[in-house]
């Protein structure tokens, strides 16, 4: 039975971040829906096992492995999806670093790592995608972003907040700049609150120092469903900042 995410289908994607935790799962839906999806990441095992299982829902994959540190990484990603599929359709930028445990006592090179990532080559990603999607009918750029986007909450770093905030307002800049063009291309940032992820079990992340999240937090597959939201809704309509949060979260 064909529903609004029905005419994704065949379309192709360029997941980033797609090793585990959100990017992951976003990636499997794409390959429910039977779109051709690219994950990208930088453990190829990982990237491999993602693609294993969107290729399980007889979908086509193809990894793309490459650190976005490194500015150049983002753009091979592109030009060699285009080399396979010719252009993107969907974009979903959910590669991110923790960018430094705190302003005075992180490395410079760390920091420089998270603005990287997080705020260059999510950049370098849209305007790829942009370039591919300026006349199609139906073309999507969904960012991952954090609650911490918008504001500093208790116990993050405050350089992983601060490409939060650069990242909401890069997409607020290009969404300006493409209804002036009168484009199509569907732009949404998402913010989700506390998920449970690898990312957590990471050197200073939350379970590796206090051994417990202190509610219940959100699932990968809770962000998953905002995807599919946004991807449903019609191609006039342009849902532009999501916020979510676990019920139990506080603040």
């Amino acid at each position: 039975m064909d529903t609004p995410l029905s005419r994704w289908r065949g379309k192709v994607a360029l997941v980033t971040g797609a090793s585990s935790g959100i990017g992951r799962a976003i990636a499997l839906e794409f390959g429910r829906l039977g779109m051709r999806v690219a994950p990208t990441g930088r453990r190829a095992p990982e990237l491999e096992a993602t693609a294993a299982g969107i290729r399980q829902h007889g979908a086509e994959a193809f990894p793309l492995v490459g650190d976005q540190a490194e500015l150049e990484t983002s753009l091979r990603f592109f030009r060699e999806l285009r080399a396979r599929w010719g252009s993107v359709d969907v974009l979903v930028n959910s590669a991110g670093l923790r960018g430094g445990a705190s302003v005075l006592g992180a490395p410079l090179a760390e920091l420089q790592a998270g603005f990287a990532v997080n705020v260059l080559a999510a950049t370098a990603c849209m305007r790829e995608a942009v370039a591919d999607m300026r006349g199609k009918a139906d073309a999507a750029i969904i960012n991952i972003s954090s609650m911490t986007g918008h504001r500093l909450l208790p116990g993050v770093p405050g350089p992983y907040a601060a490409t939060k905030h650069a990242l909401r307002i890069m997409t607020d800049g290009l969404r300006a700049e493409l209804a002036a063009e009168r484009s199509t291309i569907k732009l949404a940032l998402i913010s989700p609150g506390l998920v449970d992820t690898p990312w957590h079990s990471q050197p200073n992340g939350l379970l590796a120092t206090t051994g417990a999240y202190p509610y219940e937090p959100l699932a990968a597959a809770d962000v998953v469903e905002a995807v599919r939201y946004i991807l449903s809704a019609p191609p006039n309509v342009q849902v532009g900042d999501i916020q979510l949060r676990a019920t139990g979260q506080p603040f």
